[in-house]
């Protein structure tokens, strides 16, 4: 069999096996009005089997209806560029977050360009359109600085919310959101380095967004036992952080999912290294019978709410 003809049964064969999983998912009981919005990072990001079933996740919602913004990091990315630049670089002890001069924003700026080009490409096919744009763009990201000892690292101050909400409103078109920001005034032009999980968080707030999904490495919010805890609220959170349950890298997590759900709607934190992991929860949640309880199948997952 010649290598085009292998080629094209392997996709083929993709397609049906796409098919087959979307259509054994619950079916879905509503479609919220508000958009979902999925911050895209980790493993799901940088293996490509799952980045590829990541885009198809994608754009099964959006073909059903789901109104779906996507926001996304690019770490790695970032530190194979300013490698092959040799541009030097440190991470701040006390909060872990890069600290970034005009130089090492530029590379973080053209490295997650890249990944956002790249991403709104696999998105875009079977009609949808993957919109890769900048937090720069229109404005949608103004920031100041978060901190002196951190240089250019923004802290968001604004979103230009009816910009995303018009590119909402044209069909098939998912935004693909680049953490990037620029100053909080148009005299400030300084360009903002963004934690991606700070950028989804400061979106889905002003989008009243209905559900925000975090992508993680892990399964969820685990407690002492490593135990998956399926629903949190505020209160629960902030015992399990003076308790010491919740430690590290997922206190920021938490607090953006908090940040993203002031309001009615919830979030996510979930296990991106689970093949579909957004379909299922998606499927879950709105599906008959189903609702934000979180945790109840191998892709796992811990519901954020007020």
């Amino acid at each position: 069999m010649h290598l085009l003809q292998l080629l094209l049964l392997a996709t083929t064969v993709s397609i049906n096996n796409s098919l087959s999983f979307y259509s054994a998912l619950p079916k879905l009981s509503k479609i919220p009005s508000r958009p979902i919005l999925v911050k895209y990072g980790g493993n799901a990001m940088t293996s490509p089997d799952l980045a590829v079933k990541f885009a198809s996740d994608i754009r099964h919602l959006k073909s059903l209806g789901f109104k779906m913004i996507v926001v996304h990091g690019g770490g790695p990315m970032i530190n194979g560029l300013l490698k092959e630049l040799n541009v030097q670089s440190s991470f701040d002890e006390e909060t872990g977050v890069r600290v970034s001069d005009e130089k090492v924003v530029d590379c973080a700026e053209k490295a997650l360009s890249s990944v956002g080009k790249g991403l709104a490409a696999s998105i875009s096919k079977d009609g949808v359109m993957g919109v890769s744009i900048s937090g720069r763009d229109a404005s949608l990201l103004r920031c100041v600085a978060k901190d002196v000892r951190l240089g250019n690292v923004g802290e968001v101050k604004e979103v230009n919310a009816d910009f995303l909400t018009k590119l909402l409103e044209i069909e098939n078109v998912v935004p693909i959101v680049c953490p990037i920001g620029c100053g909080l005034n148009d005299s400030d032009e300084t360009v903002y380095n963004v934690n991606a999980d700070t950028a989804a968080g400061a979106i889905a707030k002003a989008m009243n967004c209905d559900l925000t999904m975090f992508l993680t490495d892990i399964k969820g919010v685990c407690d002492e036992d490593m135990n998956l805890l399926p629903k949190l609220n505020k209160a629960d959170i902030d015992k399990l952080i003076e308790t010491n349950v919740i430690t590290g890298g997922m206190i920021p997590k938490v607090s953006y999912a908090l940040q993203a759900v002031q309001g009615d709607g919830v979030a996510m934190i979930c296990d991106g290294r689970v093949e579909n992991a957004v379909a299922r929860e998606v499927h879950r949640i709105y599906g008959e019978g189903g609702g934000s309880g979180g945790g109840s199948d191998e892709s796992g997952g811990t519901i954020v709410c007020e």
